[in-house]
């Protein structure tokens, strides 16, 4: 059973750390490593990148900084190794700190396969080091107390460890991570934790997996160990975000809750008719005190790390020592392994499975190409596309998770921001391009629009294809009026944000350089695109805090949104007909209310509350928060963000005509 944190020792000298890699997760471990009451410092900081170094060097000034971490233990004396480097680089640096005969934390996922992990431990063994990975929930105050108040629990029948999370994007212009792969990085922790309630409650014996299924976004597994089964469930798309460990027993259950860093317990039979009667009082009041508790002891703590780090990297130190016993045992960290390497082979990951083209047909002319293709307006676009039958090719900065794919499409990886390669235009002879940055500074929306839709007018260029749908935004121009497709672009774009100025000169540079190529383009300029069956309201519509909405402006007043599915049927037709008006407002035939999308978002959440603040209450924050941009960016173009909410006329007359010919095209169909 897991032993608690060590207690501090006294003065003897401190531990020389050396950590592998600097970034976000390093920069926690040298916080933690600041905030240790057992003595310790961090003496080198090991990564390739100086700027990373540089930023973790603010934690830890005094720490010398090198480009390997074979360097930097060449250069100090080091007793321990920190691994915070990418999965599969774990192996390789810790058994290159055992052989400098160094103890080794190393971060989760510990390693791909057990064969590696038995090679790290058979390897420290040898060499007499210890090593420890990075399972720091079972030090957080949840576990802690649940281990403790086990025993009251009678028998234990039922375990379940749950993690819903919400997948990282890319940001700073850098490649999102498949969700498949975070689904992967965040599976240890719920996994460790179930197998060590196995371990709490005594139960000998390997730990089985008894079954596993993995679908949109969801895994479900269960563990059998002896005669307790326990249910995993890792999720990606279930909300809310959550994590926690219900044990059951047959004298009570607990809920160990990592999110609010509490326990509720419900220790007693329970079966009585007063019990069940006052159960949910009690589980009130322990949710409330509990979470206050825990926020204040967040706050006023003395670790800026995550919750759980300083105090298993105090075990571990104590154990180096020999004052206190290994903080995982062997057997866990080798069924925590087992369990992710399972998964990895169910996911097809690290094989050639997810690279799988053998259903499409490489002979194929007359190809689409759609970038951005796994994003909210170019997945639904690809869908269309495949309905025509139309043969696909989606270019995006990372693969989609297994079950974001459309059937019969081709999928292939490359950045548009640092190059636009010939092969990917092979056989292609229209492109739809939908890649755009929809969020992050000038620095980002410069590299994932402008330049990338310069790179790829250039390779059109060079190529045979003369076709582009290119994917714009009806925020590119303004027009005290009415607008309609030729209404001018607006007159400052820095000053509506990076994401309309990315837009505006992305589209200036395709209709200039396009036309120049003998490209035929059509621009497409989309309102604020919604899916009515996952209904998420538009920006320019309000702001959600919570579980409370505010909508800003008149209630009657109509917003330039469109469908989805409008959006994707009408890019889709516009491949094979290029004829007609060379801009395109994409837009409802029947543009709603404010009042009228209120509705649709209360529908989808019955108990959301809505405040309505008419515009004229906006104006004078927004010139205060414009006060404040020049403050703080002298020089820089503030943002007006009352602009926002401003009240915009549409003439949607171009969409209305395009929406009776898609009317007459499913009628001959």
């Amino acid at each position: 059973m897991m032993m608690s944190p060590a207690e501090p020792h006294g003065s003897v000298d401190p531990l020389r750390v050396v950590i592998a890699g600097a970034g976000k997760m390093a920069r926690h471990h040298a916080a933690a490593v600041n905030a240790s009451g057992v003595p310790a410092r961090v003496v080198a900081v090991a990564d390739p990148s100086s700027e990373a170094r540089s930023v973790m060097l603010e934690v830890v000034p005094e720490a010398q900084e090198f480009d390997s971490l074979t360097e930097a233990l060449d250069a100090v004396a080091a007793d321990i190794v920190h691994v915070c480097t990418p999965p599969h680089t774990h192996e390789a640096l810790a058994l290159t700190a055992i052989e400098a005969g160094c103890h080794v934390y190393v971060e989760k996922p510990f390693a791909a396969d057990e064969a590696e992990a038995r090679r790290v431990l058979e390897a420290a063994d040898a060499r007499g080091v210890r090593v420890c990975p990075g399972h720091q929930l079972l030090f957080e105050r949840p576990a802690r107390e649940a281990w403790e108040l086990l025993p009251a629990l009678g028998e234990l029948q039922h375990v379940e460890s749950y993690f819903a999370f919400r997948p990282v994007r890319g940001t700073g212009g850098q490649a999102p991570v498949r969700e498949e792969e975070q689904l992967l990085d965040v599976l240890p922790h719920p996994t460790y934790v179930l197998i060590e309630a196995f371990e709490a409650a005594g139960i000998a014996g390997a730990t089985e997996i008894t079954s596993l299924n993995i679908g949109q976004g969801t895994l479900h597994t269960l563990l059998k160990r002896g005669p307790l089964t326990g249910s995993l469930v890792v999720t990606l798309t279930g909300r809310p975000v959550d994590s926690y460990l219900r044990l059951v027993g047959t004298n009570g259950a607990l809920h160990a809750d990592f999110v609010r860093g509490i326990v509720l317990r419900q220790i007693g039979p329970g079966s009585s008719g007063i019990d069940k009667l006052l159960a949910p009082y009690r589980s009130a009041r322990q949710l409330s005190l509990g979470t206050t508790g825990a926020m204040i002891r967040r706050f006023t703590g003395r670790s800026k790390s995550y919750p759980g780090l300083r105090e298993i990297f105090e075990t571990f130190y104590a154990h180096i020592s020999g004052s206190a016993p290994a903080p995982v045992s062997a057997d866990s960290l080798l069924e925590t392994v087992r369990v992710q390497e399972r998964v990895t082979r169910a996911l097809g990951m690290g094989t050639e499975k997810m690279e799988d083209h053998s259903h499409i047909d490489a002979t194929a002319s007359n190809v689409v190409l759609v970038t951005g293709g796994t994003g909210f307006l170019g997945r639904a676009v690809v869908s269309e596309l495949r309905r025509r039958g139309r043969q696909v090719r989606v270019l995006a900065r990372r693969l989609p998770a297994s079950w974001y794919r459309v059937p019969g499409v081709e999928y292939v990886t490359g950045d548009l921001a640092e190059r636009c390669d010939a092969s990917w235009l092979e056989r292609v002879s229209a492109v739809v391009h939908c890649a755009a940055a929809t969020s992050g500074g000038w620095a980002e929306h410069q590299a994932v629009s402008i330049d990338a839709t310069r790179h790829l007018v250039e390779a059109m260029a060079a190529s045979a294809c003369r076709r582009l749908v290119h994917v714009s935004s009806i925020a590119v121009v303004d027009d005290p009026g009415e607008i309609d497709e030729s209404s001018p672009y607006l007159d400052d774009p820095r000053g509506s944000g990076p994401y309309a100025w990315g837009k505006l000169e992305s589209e200036r540079m395709v209709r200039s350089q396009a036309e120049d190529a003998g490209i035929v383009v059509k621009v497409v300029r989309p309102g604020a695109i919604i899916d009515y069956d996952d209904f998420d309201p538009p920006g320019r519509l309000g702001k959600r805090l919570g579980n409370l909405f505010v909508a800003v402006g008149g209630r009657r007043e109509k917003m330039g949104v469109v469908s989805l599915e409008f959006c994707a049927r009408a890019i889709a037709y516009l491949v094979q007909d290029m004829d007609g008006p060379e801009i395109l407002h994409l837009l409802d035939t029947e543009l709603l209310a404010r009042r009228d999308l209120v509705e649709q978002l209360r529908r989808r959440n019955p108990d959301l509350r809505v405040v309505w603040i008419p515009r004229w209450c906006v104006r004078p924050l927004g010139l205060l928060a414009m006060g404040v941009q020049r403050v703080l960016r002298p020089g820089g173009t503030p943002i007006d963000v009352a602009a926002i909410f401003g009240n915009r006329q549409y003439d949607n007359h171009l969409a209305v005509r395009l929406d009776q010919s898609l009317g007459n095209e499913t009628s001959r169909t």
